[in-house]
């Protein structure tokens, strides 16, 4: 009776914490990320995307190495 009141309550934990949905990636603010912005306001996160987003490293990459290749002439 023991060993099944046991195993019972640690299948409960077990789904207790499976059940739970996964957390998103939020600010400092409170707003997720990529889909909240904070709007001061209204005091709160309103949906919407950042107004200054990070560009994403392959789009830096291929400005930058655009840049340099117009900068630096070919050596003779």
């Amino acid at each position: 009776m023991r060993q099944t009141i046991i195993a019972l309550s640690a299948a409960a934990f077990a789904a207790g914490l499976l059940a739970q949905p996964a957390a998103a990636a939020k600010t400092k603010m409170g707003c997720e990320i990529g889909k909240e912005v904070w709007n001061a306001t209204e005091g709160k996160c309103v949906p919407g995307k950042p107004k200054y987003a990070k560009k994403s490293t392959a789009k830096a990459t291929a400005k930058t190495s655009k840049a340099t290749a117009k900068k630096a002439p070919p050596k003779q």
